[in-house]
C-alpha cells in the first residue's frame, strides 16, 4: 500500500480534508515543493512500523493521521512512481523538465543535511482518482471512524476505515 496524508489547512480539519477527498473520488495534486510548478500527488511507501514515527506529534505541522492507503499496483498501473533523490544541480543536468516532478532534493553536505528519503515517497503527477475498491481511509481514531461512516450514511466510498492513531497509540 501506498498511503497519503492530508492535515488541517485555513479553517477546515484534516477530518474535514479527508471527508471532502472521499466525496470527490479523487486526492488533488498539488504544486507546493514541487520543482516545475506541476501538480503533484505525494505518496508514501513507508510500512506500518515507520508510519507511526512519521505520524509523531513532532510532524504535525506537515502530516495528521487522516488520508488514504491505496494499492500500490493500482497506483503503478496509473503513473505513480517513486521520488528521485538527488541534488537538483544534478537533476537539472540529467533529468528532462518534464519529469523534475519526481526529484526530491537532497544535500547531505548541508548543516542540517537536507535528506527526505525516510519518507520513501512516491508520486504521481497530477490527480489521484480513487478506486474504492482498493483504498482505505484512514483516520486517527475509532471516534474519527463513526464519523466517515456517520458522513456517508454508513457506507464509505472505499474499502474501509482504519484508525491509526489507536496503531500507533498517538494522541
Amino acid at each position: 500500500m501506498l498511503t497519503h496524508f492530508t492535515r488541517s489547512s485555513g479553517v477546515t480539519s484534516a477530518l474535514d480534508n479527508l471527508l471532502r477527498i472521499l466525496d470527490d473520488g479523487i486526492v488533488r495534486g498539488a504544486s507546493r515543493m514541487i520543482r516545475g510548478g506541476r501538480k503533484t500527488v505525494c505518496l508514501f511507501d513507508a510500512p506500518l512500523t515507520e508510519l507511526g514515527g512519521l505520524l509523531s506529534e513532532k510532524n504535525r505541522r506537515r502530516y495528521e493521521p487522516f488520508g488514504v492507503a491505496i494499492d500500490k499496483r493500482y497506483a503503478f498501473k496509473i503513473g505513480a512512481r517513486p521520488a528521485i533523490y538527488m541534488p537538483w544541480r544534478e537533476a537539472r543536468a540529467i533529468i528532462s523538465p518534464d519529469d523534475m516532478w519526481r526529484v526530491v532534493s537532497i544535500d547531505l553536505g548541508r548543516n542540517p543535511p537536507l535528506d527526505w528519503s525516510f519518507e520513501r515517497e512516491w508520486r504521481l503527477n497530477g490527480d489521484l482518482a480513487l478506486n474504492r475498491r482498493l483504498c482505505v481511509a484512514l483516520v486517527k481514531s475509532w471516534r474519527d471512524a463513526d464519523a466517515v461512516f456517520d458522513h456517508f450514511a454508513g457506507h464509505p466510498p472505499c474499502a474501509g476505515v482504519l484508525p491509526v492513531g489507536e496503531l500507533f497509540k498517538s494522541s
